[in-house]
């Protein structure tokens, strides 16, 4: 798992692995505010990005995942989103998966810790990373609405198929 910001790119891509680096000078370019929510493709099925809005929810009310053929690239464009992450564990119990659609669900991840990332910040989530995106902060009074975009990376680009 990675964790960063626009503002300390910069400093940071020259440390980032090329295809990663590549993904995200481009996404960091967009305008967000002049597209709409709905999938956009970079580089067909291997990359591409869909940019949503959601309500932001407690821990209790959502599972954790974790996908084998693609990483994910988390943008929070606009609002306060927590996003638990674990690590790959023998104590993670699949709930629902679908190999068609990329995932593996569970109701909990063993030693999960938590991100608050706000506008402006990303995360990358390798296929190893067990992730729990679209939760709402701590602190936060109550649910509350987010725009994000979601990059999938497909793995073999990494490792040559």
């Amino acid at each position: 798992m990675i964790i960063g910001n626009k503002e300390n790119w910069s400093k940071e891509r020259q440390f980032v692995h090329p295809v990663l680096r590549k993904i995200i000078d481009e996404v960091l370019g967009v305008d967000f505010s002049k597209i709409g929510n709905g999938r956009y493709t970079l580089q067909g099925d291997d990359i591409y990005y869909t940019v949503m809005e959601l309500t932001a929810r407690d821990v209790q009310e959502t599972r954790a995942e974790k996908h084998n053929t693609y990483i994910d690239i988390h943008f929070l464009l606009d609002g306060k989103e927590t996003i638990g992450w674990a690590g790959e564990s023998a104590e993670l119990i699949v709930v629902e998966s679908s190999k068609e659609n990329d995932y593996s669900l569970y109701d909990s991840a063993a030693g999960e810790q938590f991100l608050e990332l706000t506008p402006g910040m990303y995360a990358v989530f390798y296929p190893h990373d067990v992730h729990r995106p679209g939760l709402m902060g701590k602190d936060a009074p109550a649910p509350s609405r987010i725009r994000k975009a979601v990059v999938k990376v497909n793995k073999d680009l990494f490792i040559g198929g």
